[in-house]
């Protein structure tokens, strides 16, 4: 095994299967046999036809990776990248570029911009992701803001907001506390939360458990407002407020019947009373 340590401002290695452009303010070493880049503080500009590594503290990068590309570092910042396949362990994650594959994110803040080919999975406290996924997106998460193409979402967080410009082709399949929705999802949206805002479009019959909880309650507390246009399904809710148009069969369990507001339109709606009853997922 080869190993060049890098120590001068701007150096040039080559590896087995490409060509490596390092900037360091720290010690790094290049292994041209085992395609990996670690050190301390460095900035790479890679052109590999393989698998890639990258370990360091504060890691930027740019250029091309047509393997998986795999780092760990204190901060990620990738811009412009292209890889085949992307893994990153990191504190903070800044990524613009495109992914061909999958990706596998894991970090305490993550923004995002740039396309997936595969299927996308994150572990984060905050997210901010714009883009396009061609597969399945999965998040575990504190604050999630997502805009862009998603194929289907199934996402666990405690605000979780759909842009504007959100479009979701499948089902959505999320828990939160706060959901607000702007955008558009042509799947079944099945929700589990405390309060929820539908300000976009449904265009498949919704599945909404608004639980509003024990113990002293907010006014928003198992509150569902639909303000966009739906096709109908199943709400159980503490109160329901429709300011929207619902074109399609509604069935609502809630505390009172729903307040239809401004005009809304909800003509084939039946109303049950929760009499206390949980609002809860069946699995």
């Amino acid at each position: 095994m080869t190993r060049l340590l890098l120590t001068t401002a701007v150096a040039s290695v080559l590896a087995l299967t490409g060509c490596i452009d390092v900037t360091v303010s720290t010690p790094a070493y290049a292994s041209g046999s085992h395609q990996s880049l670690q050190g301390g503080d460095f900035t790479a500009v890679l052109d590999e036809e393989g698998d890639f590594r990258l370990t360091g503290a504060d890691v930027r990068v740019s250029g091309e990776v047509a393997g998986r590309l795999r780092a760990s570092a204190a901060e990620f910042v990738a811009r412009e990248l292209h890889a085949g396949a992307l893994s990153v362990t990191a504190a903070d994650i800044s990524f613009s570029g495109d992914v061909d594959g999958p990706v596998t994110l894991t970090a305490s803040d993550v923004s995002w911009r740039g396309s997936v080919g595969d299927a996308v999975e994150i572990r984060a406290a905050d997210l901010h992701f714009e883009g396009q996924v061609g597969g399945r997106f999965s998040a575990q998460v504190a604050d999630a803001e997502l805009s862009g193409a998603f194929a289907a979402l199934d996402i666990s967080a405690a605000d979780l907001e759909l842009a504007r410009n959100a479009h979701v082709r499948g089902d959505v399949r999320a828990n939160a506390a706060d959901f607000e929705m702007d955008g558009r999802i042509d799947g079944q949206l099945d929700l589990s939360a405390r309060t929820v805002w539908i300000n976009g479009e449904l265009n498949a019959p919704m599945i909404l458990n608004v639980d509003p909880g024990r113990g002293r309650l907010s006014p928003e507390d198992g509150l569902v407002e639909l303000n966009g246009d739906t096709v109908g399904g199943m709400i159980c809710a503490r109160r329901v407020v429709i300011r929207g148009d619902v074109n399609g069969p509604l069935e609502v369990m809630a505390d009172a019947p729903p307040q239809l507001l401004n005009g809304a339109h909800a003509q084939d709606m039946t109303f049950t009373a929760r009499n206390g009853q949980r609002c809860e997922r069946n699995s």
